[in-house]
């Protein structure tokens, strides 16, 4: 009787554990404080949107318990079912009648309280499907064959997404579908010519549209019209500055009582500022800096092509976001209705993002720890001098060189090789 090979697992990588858990504690006390003044006018409850984002929180810490202990090689055959139902999840939210509007944006869709944005699941599921389709072809990733699918692929969700309409998402969907694509083992000429088609497809997209085009000029001059289409972007700098260095203290910012519009999703960050101060903010910053870092030296070490390509659009899309929302903010880019992971207020960001980051810990589960280099002792002389061991493969310096010293992940070939 043959027995199934299990796969190599090591411990989980607490570090991003104790980051993901800090920001998302951090979400939970900034939501209250951001919303309780909203929630109290509104509906008489103060505690509304404190408990609807414990709940989420709550059940995405399940579904993050639950993703790292499924094996990820198992999505290569949910891979493709799970990116049908995100394009039909996006096309029912265009449906009138199905789809709920807010803003003018149709993002959502409801069944009662409880309301779903497609969005969200689809970044999970594309990022799922391009790793194991590209992994699958990386022998042949430079063929136009899959380069054409790739962007066939991309190009319906990102469409999908920007008609809702929602760039600030549509850019972040293409942004990980490119960094995926390339890690792939693309070509630097051809990842250079897609992303520069990429920002002409963008800016052509902000043009077209008054209310985008609006934006942009708001942006490259706030001050313009600061009493109505200025307005948010100021605010937004105000509670960056009133905060200080540390902050006018929890709860009790100022910029939450009407000033500031959606004070709890998209410009939640400018509370954190106003509260907690240059030196909240940075704390934020620094730990999306470490997940980062996580991320990436997860996706060196995993054990294949899917579960790098894995770990690579998990940690693109985490960090790419949180640096839009802010940047927003700090108006750096012009506005974007974009959420902050892990810290704004939405059910549909947090579960899948816990998700995700379950699957990522999964992933760098099954990556052996890099094996640690005992140096050599140096051998005496006749004299007595010691004598550094000399260099037997002069090969492998010259290739070392030739790749710029930058060690290559555990799954290619050319480390193999």
């Amino acid at each position: 009787m043959r027995l199934l090979r299990m796969p190599r697992t090591t411990s989980y990588d607490l570090v991003l554990v104790v980051v993901v858990l800090a920001l998302t504690l951090l979400g939970i006390a900034m939501v209250y404080s951001a919303s309780g003044i909203k929630a109290l006018d509104a509906l008489d409850d103060p505690r509304y949107f404190l408990g609807w984002q414990s709940l989420w929180a709550g059940l995405g810490l399940v579904g993050m318990l639950a993703a790292t202990r499924i094996d990820y090689h198992r999505y290569r055959a949910l891979a493709l079912p799970l990116l049908l139902v995100a394009i039909a999840l996006l096309g029912a939210v265009l449906l009138p009648g199905v789809g709920t509007s807010v803003n003018g944006a149709a993002r959502w869709l409801r069944a009662g309280p409880v309301g779903l944005q497609p969005a969200e699941f689809a970044k999970l599921a594309l990022i799922l499907y391009l790793a194991a389709w590209l992994g699958a072809r990386r022998a042949r990733i430079a063929a136009p064959g899959v380069m054409l699918g790739m962007l066939v692929i991309t190009t319906v969700l990102t469409a999908l997404v920007f008609i809702e309409p929602d760039l600030g998402t549509a850019i972040v969907v293409g942004v990980v579908a490119l960094v995926m694509y390339f890690a792939a083992g693309a070509r630097l000429r051809v990842f250079a010519a897609l992303g520069s088609l990429a920002v002409v497809v963008t800016l052509a997209g902000a043009l077209t549209s008054v209310y985008r085009l609006q934006r942009i000029t708001t942006f490259l001059d706030p001050w313009s019209d600061p009493r109505d289409k200025g307005y948010q972007a100021i605010q937004s700098l105000y509670g960056l500055a009133l905060g200080g260095l540390f902050g006018e203290g929890l709860g009790a910012g100022r910029e939450k009582f009407g000033y500031l519009p959606f004070p709890y999703t998209d410009s939640i960050f400018a509370i954190l500022g106003d509260e907690l101060g240059l030196a909240g903010t940075l704390a934020v910053i620094v730990l999306f800096l470490v997940l980062g870092y996580r991320g990436v030296r997860i996706a060196l070490r995993a054990p294949d092509p899917m579960g790098a390509l894995i770990a690579t659009g998990i940690t693109t899309w985490l960090v790419f976001q949180a640096w839009v929302n802010m940047a927003v903010v700090a108006s750096l880019v012009p506005m974007t209705g974009i959420t902050l992971p892990f810290i704004s207020y939405g059910g549909s960001s947090l579960c899948v993002g816990l998700i995700a980051v379950g699957i990522l810990l999964n992933v760098g589960r099954q990556a052996a720890p890099a094996p640690a280099t005992v140096p050599r002792a140096p051998r005496r002389r006749r004299d007595g001098r010691a004598r550094q061991p000399a260099a037997r493969d002069r090969g492998g310096a010259a290739r070392d060189r030739s790749r710029g010293g930058i060690p290559l992940p555990r799954w290619s070939s050319r480390a193999r090789g």
